[in-house]
């Protein structure tokens, strides 16, 4: 006989994560693969990075500092805010989930777009509130106007993963800024630039800039992929006062350690060293886009550290590619997993394991690559 829960369990989507590479080598017998399914950056922290996480491994019998005051007046400054507009989390993720038990009740909504981030759902599972799910536009990024004309007096939340994952579109500052002009000025708006560093536009970060005077607006960020830190853990949100209390009044009291802020601190001392890494993927998301268009592979041409695609023969199944990949140990997202059944989705890595992937994928497909 388990135990009673509440009635709300049930309706939690679960989520998948990708597959370790310790799982599909002893599925399939093999001694090394290329992982390049969970939009992972393919560097380490810094160096520089890692000396202050091995100077703070003495110091771990103390708590951190709950309220992350050094890591939010170094955000402070970047985003020439006050520390009173900075939230800091476990991952963004963590800050999403905030804004769910912060801002919803049942009998409210929250508006999110689909096919997106897979834990947009969660939060109205969790709050016994309702989902409105409004599908992508054609050209696989947000359709704002049908966003913004669902909703209703009953609205408490509204997210924009921008660029969105998992088909990497972008949406303009421009029009995030018309999309907030047509929503009443008291609702709250969550933009999601967890993939930020890897867009191209010329606008990019505007929005951020928006989050200074719009009291509604919080853009949350990461430093899970360009900075290299996802085993750490650690996010952060730019937002008015209002929203930040929210935050701060659901969070747990130490929720982000303190070997992920001394590591975020750091890596924000070195910003060019990081701007190197992410032009690296930039470039190598380019070369690979184009290798799958030379070898007539259908994609979605995208701005974050990842490319979402289609099999090359259209009578051949996504989940049937994404096996023989496996096979030739490279492992890439199965669409099915992320609401893109038929599709597959590469994160950008390394230039020699994109080149595995190129490879294996033209072996598979029966495809000529040139060199």
């Amino acid at each position: 006989m388990g135990i009673r829960t509440s009635s709300r369990i049930a309706g939690i989507p679960h989520y998948e994560p990708g597959l370790t590479m310790a799982e599909v080598m002893a599925e399939y017998g093999l001694e090394s693969v290329v992982k390049l399914a969970s939009n992972e950056s393919p560097f380490p922290p810094l160096p520089e990075v890692k000396a202050v996480i091995d100077e703070g491994l003495g110091g771990l019998n103390r708590y951190p500092d709950g309220a992350a005051r050094s890591l939010r007046d170094a955000l402070a400054d970047r985003h020439a805010v006050d520390r009173a507009q900075v939230a800091v989390g476990n991952g963004s993720c963590e800050l999403i989930v905030h804004a769910g038990v912060a801002l919803l009740d049942p009998g409210t909504t929250v508006i999110h777009a689909d096919p997106s981030f897979a834990m947009y759902p969660h939060l109205a599972a969790e709050a016994g509130a309702e989902g409105i799910a409004v599908p992508l536009a054609p050209d696989g990024g947000h359709d704002l106007d049908a966003m913004a004309a669902a909703v209703d007096e009953r609205t408490r939340l509204v997210i924009v993963c921008n660029p969105n994952n998992p088909t990497g579109v972008y949406r303009s500052a421009d029009e995030i800024e018309r999309f907030l002009d047509l929503l009443p000025d008291d609702l709250a708006v969550l933009v999601d630039e967890a993939y930020y560093d890897f867009v191209s536009a010329p606008d990019r970060g505007r929005v951020a800039v928006l989050a200074r005077t719009r009291p509604n607006l919080l853009v949350t960020r990461t430093f899970s992929k360009a900075f290299g830190l996802c085993g750490l853990r650690v996010g952060y949100g730019i937002g008015s006062q209002s929203w930040i209390r929210a935050l701060d009044a659901v969070r747990q009291p130490f929720n982000t350690n303190q070997l992920a802020q001394v590591a975020a601190l750091e890596s924000l001392r070195h910003p060019a060293a990081i701007q190197a890494r992410v032009d690296e993927a930039i470039s190598e998301r380019d070369r690979v886009s184009a290798a799958l268009r030379e070898m007539g592979v259908p994609f979605t041409p995208s701005h974050g550290n990842f490319i979402l695609m289609q099999p090359p023969d259209p009578g051949s199944e996504a989940r049937v590619l994404h096996e023989a990949l496996l096979k030739r140990g490279v492992i890439v997202r199965d669409g099915s997993a992320l609401g893109c059944p038929g599709t597959l989705r590469v994160t950008i890595g390394a230039p020699s394991e994109n080149d595995a992937f190129l490879a294996a994928l033209a072996a598979v497909a029966g495809i000529h690559q040139h060199s």
